[in-house]
């Protein structure tokens, strides 16, 4: 393993000294985070780490991530460790399986059909969904496929190295916030009345992902800005737009949908 520090430094080491905040829940804070298992980062939230350990997407966008305390966007482990930290905090905490991605449950591996299997051949390592799950080929027997249903990380103890970044404690910044994290991109806000407006281009309706991120956006305002409604307010500009649209990163990055060629088809599948 290629040993690294975050080295992140306080920009004034006096707020820290006086006002001393620790983190609690429902908190908004950024953090910054190397995600370790057996010896190896496979994830990191700066561009030189994930570059230094081989693991740099120029698809990425690198840097600190916001965070809800709480909310259960981190395993459980990570987000117990969060708790009572100043802001400023930089450690290392070690979760066993237990309070990361569980161990592995025998009862999660599945056997199927070869016949299932609609347009791709399946091999060993190869990722598919099932019902809804995402799981992996682990051995074709035969005309049988054995799909283990378990998170990859399961049974693994997980390592971060992490830093609390900063908080926000504005509302409006907070709202802001969430609409960064879960549209990657910035759009028009405002909080009237206890009431959420977002201004939202009208060509966001041809991308298939927003209907889902938009309910999802809505129930953590609701939920974490104490708001009593959210209002999403169509604007018609004629100018092109943009999007990334992509969920904020959550307690299973390994459980996003499998690729299409990748899938049995869920009429296929046992009852």
């Amino acid at each position: 393993m290629r040993r690294y520090k975050l080295g992140y430094v306080l920009r004034d080491p006096q707020v820290r000294t006086e006002f001393k905040m620790t983190v609690k829940n429902g908190d908004f804070i950024r953090i910054d985070y190397a995600e370790i298992v057996d010896g190896q980062v496979i994830a990191a939230t700066d561009k030189d780490v994930a570059t230094a350990n081989g693991i740099y997407d120029e698809e990425t966008q690198y840097r600190p991530h916001l965070i809800v305390v709480g909310a259960g966007q981190l395993v459980e482990g990570f987000e117990e460790d969060l708790i009572d930290k100043e802001i400023g905090y930089s450690g290392r905490v070690e979760i066993p399986p237990e309070k990361a991605f569980g161990t592995h449950d025998p009862n999660k591996v599945e056997i199927v059909p070869h016949t299932r299997f609609k347009e791709e051949k399946p091999v060993p390592g190869m990722r598919v969904g099932v019902e809804g799950k995402v799981g992996v080929v682990t051995r074709v027997i035969g005309r049988k496929v054995s799909i283990d249903l378990n998170h990859p990380l399961a049974d693994k103890t997980i390592v971060f190295e992490y830093k609390i970044v900063d908080s926000i404690e504005d509302k409006l910044e907070k709202l802001k916030a969430l609409i960064k994290t879960f549209a990657r991109m910035d759009l028009e806000s405002e909080i009237k009345d206890d009431v959420a407006i977002v201004t939202v281009p009208w060509e966001l309706s041809y991308y298939k992902e927003w209907l889902m991120i938009r309910r999802g956006l809505a129930d953590m305002i609701l939920q974490h800005l104490g708001l009593k409604e959210v209002d999403f307010v169509e604007r018609h500009t004629g100018e092109k737009v943009r999007a990334e649209l992509i969920s904020p990163p959550g307690k299973e990055p390994g459980a996003e949908e499998a690729n299409p060629s990748e899938q049995v088809s869920d009429e296929s599948m046992p009852a």
